[in-house]
C-alpha cells in the first residue's frame, strides 16, 4: 500500500454506533408507564415529548445503566459494525471516545459497560475512552453525532472532526457524511499521500 498511512480514527458511541435513543426510550416507557418516541429531532427532544426535566432525563439514563439496560442493550446501528472492521482491517487504529459518566453513573461503570457491549459485537478496538472532550484522545479523524461536540473539535484545531448527520443539516463547520460510505471514503482520502 505505497502511498498510503494509517491513522487514528476516533469513534463516538452514541448514536454513531450505540442506539441510545430506541433502548433509553423502551426502557422509559416501562419505567413512566407511558408511551415515550424515539423519535429524537433535537437534542431536547425528551423534554418537548417526553415531559422531562434535563435532570429527570440524565436520572432516568442513570437508573437504565445501573439497571443493566442501558448500555448494554442494543444492537450496532445498521452498518457501524461493518464499517469499524472495514477501517481496522485497512489498519486504522479506532478509539472510543464517549461521555457516558451521566446521572450518577461512575466512568468506571461507563467504560466497563462499554467495554463489554463492544466485545460482545466483536467491534475492533484500540482504546476506549470516558470523557465530555472529544479532543482528550488525539486523533486525525473523529466522527461524533453532536453538532456541539464537533464545534468544540474544530475550535480546538482537531485535524479532521466530521459530522455524523441523522437528518439535513444545510451546513457546519465540521465536514458532514451521513452514511458510512461516505465516512469510508473520507478516511480512504485522507490516508493517501500529499
Amino acid at each position: 500500500m505505497t502511498g498510503t498511512r494509517t491513522l487514528d480514527i476516533g469513534l463516538d458511541v452514541d448514536g454513531v454506533l450505540y442506539p441510545f435513543v430506541e433502548v433509553i426510550s423502551r426502557y422509559a416507557e416501562g419505567v413512566l408507564g407511558r408511551p415515550c418516541s424515539s423519535d429524537a429531532g433535537s437534542w431536547d427532544w425528551y423534554e418537548r415529548q417526553w415531559g422531562l426535566s434535563g435532570e429527570e432525563f440524565f436520572a432516568l439514563c442513570g437508573k437504565a445503566v445501573h439497571d443493566g439496560v442501558l448500555f448494554t442493550e442494543g444492537a450496532p446501528l445498521l452498518g457501524a459494525l461493518e464499517a469499524a472492521d472495514a477501517l481496522a482491517r485497512a489498519g486504522h487504529r479506532l478509539h472510543y471516545v464517549t461521555a457516558r459518566a451521566i446521572g450518577g453513573v461512575p466512568a468506571s461503570l461507563a467504560w466497563h459497560r462499554t467495554a463489554a457491549w463492544l466485545s460482545r459485537w466483536d467491534f475492533p478496538v484500540d482504546s476506549l475512552t470516558i470523557a465530555a472532550d472529544k479532543g482528550c484522545r488525539p486523533t486525525d479523524v473523529f466522527l461524533d453525532d453532536s453538532e456541539g461536540n464537533c464545534d468544540a473539535l474544530v475550535d480546538s484545531g482537531h485535524p479532521r472532526p466530521v459530522l455524523w448527520c441523522h437528518g439535513p443539516v444545510a451546513v457546519h463547520r465540521a465536514e458532514r457524511v451521513f452514511e458510512w460510505d461516505e465516512f469510508l471514503a473520507l478516511v480512504e482520502a485522507a490516508t493517501l499521500s500529499r
